[in-house]
């Protein structure tokens, strides 16, 4: 008798656990709307690093300026109470500009490196709330943009432009947490670091650009394929999303 009492009390934890859960999920905030700071902290920073490495190199005076802006926003809904979905896109744009004359010539030369990205994402909260583990797939463009002008005094002026694209598939991981400060969703905070990874589509950009004006591409190749990896496409993620929970 005592065993079967305890063998009908332990399914009626489970049963009453699970419409608990049910009846949890089913008045909780579904729907997370989100902004990142962490691409525009990139750009923010973009121009002042610029300018240490220009001193550093002892070129603080060759009137070369640099600037860039970054944004990330997201939507996610909870699928249950322990896994969600959720569509990002951000964007990344960096630039650096050139501009003097000197006894009747003047140049000016301007390259803009700009990426977009759209990546579905697949949330798994272990403890049904605040930290989670992240997988993403999806898909992203770079873009550089070359363009230069060299006017003479009396002869005229000649300019030129360049900007290859590359596409790219991407893949990446993350943890996180996402910090609501309402007792049922309302304004949250979500800190994540993560890493991901760009497979790139067609020529690299170098090697577009130079087969186009001809020269070597292995050096330049190797360096651009490295700003690829760790800035733009993939490398290590940190993302500082604001936003409200609904």
């Amino acid at each position: 008798m005592a065993k079967k009492g305890f063998i009908v009390l332990v399914l009626a934890v489970f049963i009453v656990g699970g419409l608990f859960a049910q009846n949890d999920f089913q008045s909780m905030a579904k729907n997370t709307a989100t902004i990142d700071v962490g691409p525009t902290i990139i750009g923010a920073a973009w121009g002042p690093a610029w300018d240490q490495v220009m001193k550093a190199a002892d070129m603080g005076d060759t009137g070369m300026s640099a600037s860039g802006f970054g944004i990330g926003a997201q939507f996610e809904r909870q699928l249950s109470r322990q896994f969600s979905a959720a569509l990002r896109g951000a964007y990344l744009g960096l630039g650096m500009g050139f501009g003097g004359s000197d006894s009747g010539i003047s140049a000016s030369a301007k390259a803009e490196m700009t990426s977009f990205s759209v990546e579905a994402h697949g949330r798994y909260y272990p403890f049904g709330e605040a930290f989670f583990l992240d997988a993403m797939a999806g898909y992203g463009f770079l873009m550089t943009s070359l363009s230069g002008n060299v006017s003479v005094e009396g002869v005229g002026s000649q300019s030129t432009s360049f900007s290859p694209i590359r596409n790219y598939i991407k893949a990446g991981a993350k943890i996180g947490w996402r910090i609501s400060f309402g007792k049922n969703g309302g304004f949250t905070f979500e800190p994540s670091f993560g890493y991901s990874y760009g497979i790139g589509l067609g020529d690299s950009i170098p090697k577009q650009l130079f087969d186009d004006v001809g020269g070597e591409v292995d050096e330049v190749d190797q360096l651009y394929k490295y700003i690829e990896s760790i800035v733009f496409i993939g490398g290590p993620r940190v993302s500082l999303a604001f936003g409200y929970r609904f």
